[in-house]
């Protein structure tokens, strides 16, 4: 009997690609793949366990699975949960889910093919349980790898782990040490995905400005970008996440200045109070912070600048986050998210007792950072109305309608731009110039000129 596998992939980009990976080492070794729970009798759930909403979508959608499982009523079905709540919580994870028929932790990524074919042709073997801590697996261009992701971008992990210690971060106690990919790796990975239509390349990693720091050659991101920019081809290559600590002038220069590599710049500060951000172990204090960002914007102003805050931290004062709040204002990022706080096991946040601020504050706070970036983002918008940019048609809505973005937009977090196009006839994904027509605070309509 055929392995007819359902996927859900939970979490971040970084864990995508993981379930890619494991999709790819399925169907290279004969298995098939369902677009419907009900057609399938494996279920495939790779988890994210990095904040406490993570963990219960995971929970919740593995006890969905184990519903689906027992429906079966005269075929067998096979549920196998992944990733990092599996990495992070082993035995606490299989005590309360006990029907699950099998665990794979990020060091078994590239043979969860295996471990699911023998699982499912002996169901009475007992599967062994993951050893949970620091993984050292890192995939590289050889791996059978299955995008899942829209035809038009897609994403290459070109680090695994994270060195840095922030107080509040679980990711370095079970998604390891950083370990950089190889450039040659990135590289042909880029030429794989250019060949088979990709038209955007989105470079990802718990930390992508200290790439390469883990080579003795002298490695860098911005030699990557510039190795990867050489490539030819009509596409665009992303960087997200980078660290304010580990990025440079030449990086800058990297992304303002290239063929390919687009002018936007992904960098998380997380808070500008001094206080605030030695408690959360950043390694900058808030005149730093500020003085970097005000550097970007007067000396690479063509950069759209992105960043993510984290509110409610244990001693964050109504002081603190004010200034928070007036920097925001004040400074206008192009694009922003923002988190409420919640303690981590295993991290140094989750043992901090003074200053312990109520979730419902945290999460009024988050609301007002989040209100105004509404504001900026819509008078940021009505900027463009009347001028033609270049955009990616990304993915077709009607017959004469496209949702696409620009080159200052990533895929899923930030803003999308409703196009009426010219060529009808056309389904693929393409580069085109649109005149915006019309704005709101996160959407802007627009025709192809």
């Amino acid at each position: 009997m055929p392995i007819i596998a359902y996927i859900v992939s939970l979490g971040c980009a970084k864990n995508l690609v993981d379930t890619e990976v494991m999709c790819g080492a399925l169907v290279a070794n004969g298995c098939l793949l369902a677009e419907n729970e009900n057609d399938a009798n494996v279920m495939l759930i790779n988890t994210c366990s990095f904040i406490l909403d993570a963990r219960k979508e995971a929970q919740e959608t593995i006890e969905a699975a184990l519903k689906w499982k027992r429906r079966a009523r005269k075929s067998r079905r096979m549920v196998v949960v992944a990733g990092c709540l599996v990495q992070r919580n082993p035995k606490e994870t299989k005590e309360r889910f006990p029907d699950v028929d099998l665990f794979i932790g990020l060091d078994d990524v590239p043979n969860a093919a295996k471990l699911i074919m023998a699982a499912f042709d002996k169901p009475e073997t007992t599967q062994p349980l993951p050893q949970g801590g620091l993984p050292t697996y890192l995939y590289d261009h050889t791996a059978p790898r299955l995008t899942v992701t829209p035809e038009a971008f897609a994403y290459i992990k070109i680090a695994e782990g994270c060195d840095h210690r922030c107080a509040f971060c679980a990711i370095p106690t079970f998604r390891g040490r950083q370990r950089s990919r190889q450039p040659e790796s990135v590289v042909e990975e880029c030429k794989q995905l250019l060949a088979q239509g990709v038209k955007e390349i989105n470079f990802i990693a718990q930390d992508s400005s200290r790439y390469g720091t883990d080579h003795a050659n002298g490695d860098s991101l911005a030699k990557l970008l510039q190795l990867c920019d050489e490539l030819e081809g009509d596409f665009w290559i992303r960087v997200l996440y980078t660290h304010p600590l580990y990025v440079t002038d030449e990086l800058f220069q990297t992304l303002a200045h290239s063929r390919h590599v687009v002018p936007y710049l992904d960098m998380p500060i997380q808070h500008v109070a001094t206080s605030v951000l030695q408690g959360m172990r950043r390694g900058m204090t808030g005149p730093q912070t500020q003085e970097l960002l005000r550097h970007i914007r007067k000396d690479f102003p063509e950069l759209t600048l992105r960043t993510t805050v984290l509110v409610g931290f244990p001693g964050e004062t109504e002081q603190d986050f004010q200034e928070l709040l007036d920097f925001i204002t004040e400074f206008q990022f192009d694009r922003l998210g923002a988190f409420a706080f919640s303690p981590e096991a295993n991290t140094p946040a989750a043992e901090m007792k003074d200053g312990l601020v109520p979730p419902e504050i945290a999460e009024k706070r988050k609301q007002l950072i989040l209100e105004t970036q509404r504001g900026i983002s819509l008078k940021r918008n009505n900027t463009l109305i009347g001028k033609e940019i270049r955009v990616l048609l990304e993915q077709q809505e009607s017959a004469a309608n496209w949702l696409a973005r620009s080159v200052a937009d990533a895929p899923d977090v930030d803003d999308v731009i409703h196009v009426s196009v010219k060529n009808r006839k056309s389904a693929r994904p393409r580069f085109t110039t649109v005149r915006i027509t019309n704005a709101g605070d996160y959407e802007c309509e627009g025709k192809e000129v």
